[in-house]
């Protein structure tokens, strides 16, 4: 089965959409932009589009490629003092010392669970506000009424913003997890014993129907640009054989972003 991202990311907006309306609170979200490519644009347009619906102020920050670490952070320090909560969009350039300037978005207003004191909390698991990848992970497998616990479970990439949080989420939640890298040799070894796969590697097709049992659940959050075309990891073709899968566009993604605006109320409360 395909699971459809935008009609549940949908079902949450109206959600929120209905708490924000009986808090009577109205609030800010900045985000922040060094640089900048077709993905990250991407992902810049659905959330200002999400937080238009939900009657959310966005305030855009956009900085040249050549700035210093230091000018950034100083920059963040400010923008943090006019908003309710911040986002900082990655990738940045690489003269940018990405911890720093992560580290400066104070607890209560770092939506993406970037900082080193919220990663620490979600880590350890004293906090309920998850990096948004992992939100939108226990949110699919929660309406698939799938269990991560005692399942084996695979994660191909351990980048920051998919592969380490999936994966300390499913351990977290009692499945056997083994990373994938790109010098992991034979990842079909892996993948064909796996009853979860969450792949973000960005390498579309990387995962092909034959390197899947049946009745696996995947879940696709890689993205590239590619002619035009959003692609994700996986071959679409493996809906032939999974339980549950993503596809790209419109499964992870839109979820995604409305886990970022999810703990922005949860933030907030």
């Amino acid at each position: 089965m395909t699971i459809d991202g935008k009609q549940i990311a949908q079902e949450i907006k109206e959600d929120l959409k209905e708490a924000l309306q009986n808090s009577g609170k109205k609030l800010t979200i900045g985000i922040v932009q060094v640089g900048g490519d077709e993905v990250s644009a991407r992902f810049v347009r659905q959330k200002r589009k999400f937080a238009e619906d939900l009657g959310v102020m966005v305030n855009s920050y956009d900085f040249s490629r050549e700035i210093t670490t230091g000018e950034l952070r100083e920059n963040i320090l400010k923008i943090c003092e006019k908003n309710n909560g911040v986002i900082v969009q990655l990738s940045l350039p690489p003269q940018i010392e990405s911890r720093s300037v992560l580290d400066a978005i104070p607890r209560e207003k770092d939506v993406d669970v970037l900082s080193s004191e919220s990663i620490g909390r979600f880590v350890s698991g004293a906090d309920d506000i998850l990096p948004p990848v992992a939100g939108a992970i226990r949110e699919i497998l929660g309406r698939c009424g799938i269990d991560p616990s005692g399942k084996k479970a695979v994660v191909v990439g351990a980048g920051e913003l998919v592969g380490k949080p999936s994966a300390v989420w499913l351990i977290n939640r009692g499945a056997t997890v083994s990373v994938l890298r790109a010098n992991t040799p034979d990842i079909s070894k892996y993948l064909k014993e796996a009853d979860i796969i969450v792949s973000g590697t960005g390498k579309p097709g990387l995962i092909s129907p034959e390197m899947i049992k049946n009745g696996a659940t995947i879940i696709d959050a890689g993205t590239v640009v590619k002619a035009g075309r959003l692609l994700g990891d996986v071959d679409p073709a493996v809906a032939e054989k999974a339980f549950f899968f993503t596809p790209v566009p419109g499964g992870v993604g839109p979820l995604t972003v409305a886990m970022v605006f999810k703990n922005l109320v949860e933030l907030n409360k």
